[in-house]
């Protein structure tokens, strides 16, 4: 620990390598509070604990609202929160706040909130979360939790309410990530056949050839099939979703299907078509135009792909049935649609697609996330990489 003169506050470095600031701040009613913050490194503190002595030398307040953690964070999400996030997002942070309210954490004033509080919080979560059953909330809903929480906190650092975000050091149980279900040649084969003259076929398709989730491919309409310099593509900018209905009136449906941007700037891509998929989706295409012809002109001016007998949307959820009907009346077991995109991306890492184009096409930030989720499930591919290395176990054994 490096300690300082009283006022210049201490920092030290903790068991993960990272490093923690503390400093006493004076309060508006004469007493003194420890703040502290945690930084990734020695520098990061050394700045923190510089910009605070600058901050209580000139005489910063800070304004210690009395107000309860519960009303802050409800007050944060209407008046901040909810502002630049998709309305799926919206619909998971009101599930998160109802969390809050549940527990007696919402009744701490936030000016007194600490680390200990909203651990407790998540042990809570831990043992009976889950707003239905009662049972544990799965970890990756509690690290869901706990990154609004935070970001809220963050803001009140911000506003001056509060000195430091006691949401630093909150301990999370780890995220275990599921089993990847991938299809088998000989399943691709027999679902795409089983699949033959039906017209959600084509969603099938996109999903299993060009890797698009089902929102993504449940909202594209024949203007998103692209022709360019003899290439086939799919613009894929939006993606079909049921969320809240958050203007709902009396006696009008809670949720809505609602065609949104992509969740990501890198969602927004441009999908080629292999030659036999494009065949596929333009047969498709022309088989809508002669459906539309006989609608006495009721079907849509620009069909959605996946629609219903009027060219217009389908529910994600209604596709997601039949396709899974499908599935389990061929024999295919644990099906879930996105198995389909799991499969594209599977087979493609076999096929020696690198790693900057799949990751484009899936749509991933960056191909770091990419790898991490498909090439450890690669085992021919890990077997011919340690065939190299057979030569120096040849000589070495």
């Amino acid at each position: 620990m490096s300690k300082a003169a009283n006022g210049e506050g201490t920092k030290y470095k903790l068991a993960d390598g990272k490093w923690s600031a503390a400093i006493h701040v004076p309060l508006p009613d004469g007493t003194k509070h420890r703040t502290y913050h945690k930084f990734r490194t020695r520098k990061e503190a050394d700045e923190w604990l510089s910009k605070m002595k600058t901050e209580i030398r000139a005489g910063k307040p800070v304004l210690c609202s009395n107000q309860t953690f519960g009303d802050y964070v409800e007050q944060w999400y209407y008046k901040y929160g909810s502002i630049s996030i998709r309305d799926s997002t919206k619909m998971n942070y009101l599930g998160y706040l109802r969390h809050i309210q549940r527990h007696r954490v919402r009744n701490v004033k936030l000016k007194n909130l600490t680390t200990d509080h909203l651990q407790e919080f998540i042990v809570f979560l831990q043992n009976a979360g889950r707003l239905d059953t009662g049972q544990s909330l799965s970890p990756k809903t509690m690290h869901n939790i706990i990154n609004m929480i935070h970001k809220s906190l963050e803001h009140a650092v911000g506003r001056q309410l509060i000195y430091h975000n006691p949401a630093d050091y909150v301990e999370l149980p780890r995220v275990v990530t599921p089993g990847i279900r991938v299809l088998t040649e000989t399943e691709i084969g027999e679902f795409v056949t089983a699949m033959e003259g039906d017209s959600l076929q084509v969603a099938l398709i996109m999903m299993l050839f060009c890797a698009l989730r089902l929102g993504e491919c449940c909202a594209l309409t024949h203007d998103d099939v692209r022709y360019e310099n003899g290439i086939y593509s799919l613009n894929v900018a939006k993606s079909l979703n049921r969320v809240t209905n958050f203007e709902a009136q009396d006696g009008e449906p809670k949720t809505v299907l609602r065609v949104q941007e992509t969740k990501t700037s890198k969602g927004n891509r441009q999908v080629p078509l292999l030659p036999e998929v494009a065949e596929k989706v333009l047969a498709h295409i022309q088989w809508q135009k002669e459906q539309a012809q006989k609608s006495y002109g009721m079907y849509e001016t620009n069909p959605y792909l996946v629609s219903n007998e009027l060219g217009h949307f389908l529910d994600p959820g209604t596709v997601r049935k039949k396709l899974k009907a499908v599935a389990e009346s061929i024999g295919i077991t644990n099906f879930h649609p996105h198995c389909l995109r799991h499969t594209y991306a599977s087979q493609a890492i076999k096929a020696g697609v690198p790693l900057l184009y799949l990751s484009d096409i899936l749509g991933h930030e960056n191909t770091a996330f990419t790898a991490k989720v498909y090439v450890s499930i690669d085992l021919e591919g890990r077997a011919k990489a340690q065939s190299a290395m057979s030569e120096l176990v040849k000589k070495s054994l």
